[in-house]
């Protein structure tokens, strides 16, 4: 009797055991389930992020993407999407691209509408260069086949500074702080 009694105390003290085991699973369960739901919401927070977007309007937004991760040191595409068949915009051009530069995000298209806009030097993307070697290589390569609006001088607010407009139409302000 007091063996059968025993095993009682042991199953009870077993199970005692094991719901206590359940519930602490379950707990653990349940706080992974609201980390899994944290670290997803700040990744899809990361992607809500202000981009600057180049439309360009003479079916070079493919070029020009290239070109800039070309001249940008830690650059790259990210993404490209392209009009199909059934587009109104020529087959093949982009409908949505993603670059980064240096880390800073980008996202260009080919229009297939024309407006009556285009890109403008009132705004312009502003690079801080690392070095004078850095700011004249850029300056240059940015300048070929555009438009120089400030030379490369120093204007009392930086070492060092020069505006141009590329060959794309896009404004680029380089500065050098030294």
């Amino acid at each position: 009797m007091k063996k059968f009694i025993s095993l009682i105390a042991l199953i009870v003290l077993f199970n005692c055991n094991n719901k206590s085991l359940n519930e602490e699973l379950d707990n653990l369960r349940s706080e992974n389930y609201e980390l899994k739901k944290e670290v997803d919401k700040a990744i899809a927070d990361s992607k809500r992020q202000i981009t600057t977007f180049l439309t360009f309007q003479n079916k070079d937004a493919e070029q020009a993407m290239n070109f800039y991760v070309s001249i940008f040191k830690n650059s790259k595409i990210t993404e490209v999407r392209r009009h199909g068949k059934e587009s109104p915009a020529p087959e093949g051009s982009i409908l949505m691209a993603r670059f980064e530069l240096n880390g800073s995000q980008y996202a260009c298209s080919d229009s297939y509408i024309k407006h009556e806009w285009n890109f403008t030097p009132g705004v312009s993307n502003f690079v801080d260069c690392a070095s004078n070697e850095e700011l004249e290589s850029l300056f240059t390569k940015l300048s070929e086949n555009g438009k120089v609006l400030m030379p490369l001088a120093d204007y009392g607010f930086s070492k060092k500074f020069g505006f141009i407009e590329d060959q794309f139409g896009v404004s680029w302000q380089l500065n050098l702080d030294e």
